[in-house]
């Protein structure tokens, strides 16, 4: 395995924070090649790795700088992981170290110790790029067809314009929703055309009871008055973010995020205001109080303009970064299929296990429910974890040491969010704090908490989404049966069950991260049983 290692200043804010250089030895040995850039993102950068993939025969690439959440967040970021994976690294090869958000930004003035973790998380991310399986790429050409689910004002103007572009519609409703709004004063017009289209299909008193598929390639079941009838398409507009039995049926089947009032919310509302998790389902920005007949034809178009770009490619790639079965040691006893959520496990005719690609979302639930440690995560791999666990073990530090496992879809983000929270308040947290991430909560494997309390580690921190708004839908609730009898276990090997804290946060809570994170420290230091190291 060939080795690239990239480092990003970030404009200087990595360098002004610690030591590059020194952060960079860690992997000399490792590497075929190590550079550094003033940024990943000025000119020329993407096609130098490139060159360097070919020249050097690069099979693995470490992009040490912005956090992994940066790539799918910040508008058209993405570009350069797409660009190297061009040049032909396999995506799952292709490993973001987080060291500006969650250790530069994080660390101020202490120099030291932001190098010390520097250097582990490079060397972290080293492990993950060059153990990691490929994973497959299925070519899908996207079908020019648009599910929209709520009929409102918003609803009938998206509509319009995918109709005047050439796409189909599908426009459901509950009860007698879109002839109610077809008779909107200020929507009549709009509602006529949409209605008589030849291309538009109106579906009332629907309810969606069954859905799979990935961008470009969807299924989903409606059940209406005429019956359930199947509809493939290549996109799913939410039309009625505010409308809970909307909201909650599309989340049995595809991962969308909700606010505290348990509304759907798009991925990042300030760059990405429709945008989700799941790459082809957009949900129509919220209108505000007093919202005008303009803002609603603008949270329409931010909408279809937002789905358009998507689908408007001649093909487009999906990777499967989804649970793998190793038959080998497969029992069929169905464990995994009890515990999915979205049901993408089952048991095939010749008594294995098998996984649903169409359903898998890749949250790891099922690796660790399966009894036999026969299933693993492409992008979460058991090994990996393991191993990350020990590497972070060996960071010197002159403080207590907390090992923290952030779920991929509140926690991780939440610690991204609490560098503006340090620049603000000018103080950051320890720099012995050292982040693993994980999928999603019900991905921890109390294996990994045991493995840290044994490395040393001082305390065990998980950050992971509130009750209700895990992207896994019961991610949470796996994992606190087993956490609660993981405490009786700790404290059987006199361990206070006090050095593991499990916080509920949502992404944009950067200030609750650092204040959590904080008490943590501050109650780890006044605990004497279970100091760290081998019991």
């Amino acid at each position: 395995m060939a080795l690239g290692v990239y480092v990003s200043r970030c404009g200087g804010r990595v360098e002004a924070a610690l030591d590059v250089g020194d952060a960079l030895d860690g992997v000399a040995s490792l590497a075929a090649i190590t550079r550094i850039f003033d940024d990943f993102f000025d000119a020329g950068v993407g096609d130098a790795i490139a060159a360097d993939v070919a020249a050097c025969g690069l099979d693995a690439i470490v992009l040490a700088g912005h956090s992994e959440e940066h790539y799918r967040k910040s508008l058209s970021a993405n570009h350069l992981i797409d660009r190297i994976a061009a040049a032909g690294v396999n995506p799952n090869r292709i490993v973001a170290a987080n060291i500006l958000e969650q250790c530069a930004l994080a660390h101020p003035g202490d120099r030291a110790g932001a190098t010390a973790k520097a250097r582990a998380m490079i060397r972290v991310a080293a492990d993950r790029a060059e153990t990691g399986d490929a994973v497959q790429g299925e070519v899908v050409e996207p079908m020019c067809s648009v599910m929209i689910l709520g009929a409102s004002a918003e609803a009938f103007v998206a509509a319009q314009r995918l109709l005047r572009l050439g796409y189909s519609i599908v426009l459901a409703d509950r009860e007698d929703g879109c002839a109610r709004a077809g008779r909107a004063r200020d929507m009549r017009a709009t509602a006529a055309y949409v209605l008589e289209h030849s291309a538009a299909t109106i579906v009332d008193s629907a309810r969606l009871i069954d859905g799979d598929g990935f961008l470009g390639d969807y299924r989903l079941v409606l059940e209406s008055g005429a019956g359930q009838t199947t509809y493939k398409v290549g996109g799913i507009l939410l039309a009625r973010p505010d409308h809970p039995e909307w909201v909650d049926e599309l989340r049995r089947h595809f991962r969308v995020d909700v606010d505290d009032d348990g509304f759907a919310r798009s991925l990042d509302p300030a760059k990405h205001p429709a945008e989700t998790v799941d790459d082809g389902v957009m949900v129509m920005p919220l209108r505000k109080e007093g919202a005008q007949e303009s803002d609603k034809i603008a949270a329409a178009d931010a909408a279809v303009m937002a789905l358009v770009l998507k689908l408007s490619h001649d093909t487009v790639v999906r990777y499967r970064h989804t649970s793998v079965v190793d038959e080998t040691l497969c029992g069929g006893c169905a464990t995994c299929v009890r515990t999915c959520a979205f049901g993408a496990c089952y048991i095939g005719d010749d008594g294995f296990s098998h996984v649903d690609v169409r359903r898998c979302v890749g949250c790891g639930k099922c690796v660790v429910s399966c009894p036999v440690g026969a299933r693993d995560i492409l992008g979460s791999p058991h090994d990996h974890l393991l191993r990350a666990v020990r590497e972070f073990a060996q960071v010197q530090t002159g403080s207590d040491k907390v090992i923290g496992f952030l779920c991929g879809g509140c926690g991780y983000p939440a610690a991204d969010s609490a560098a503006a929270t340090v620049e603000q308040r000018g103080e950051g947290y320890p720099s012995s704090f050292l982040p693993v991430r994980i999928p999603c909560g019900g991905r921890l494997d109390t294996l990994y908490i045991l493995e840290a309390f044994k490395a040393g580690f001082d305390g065990v921190c998980v950050y992971r989404c509130r009750d209700g708004h895990c992207h896994n839908l019961v991610g949470n609730l796996d994992m606190d049966r087993r956490v609660n009898l993981l405490r009786t276990v700790l404290r059987s090997r006199n361990i206070d069950d006090a050095r593991l804290r499990i916080v509920d946060i949502s992404p944009f809570e950067g200030d609750h991260f650092v204040d959590t994170l904080n008490e943590v420290y501050a109650t780890i230091g006044g605990l004497v049983n279970g100091k760290g190291g081998a019991q």
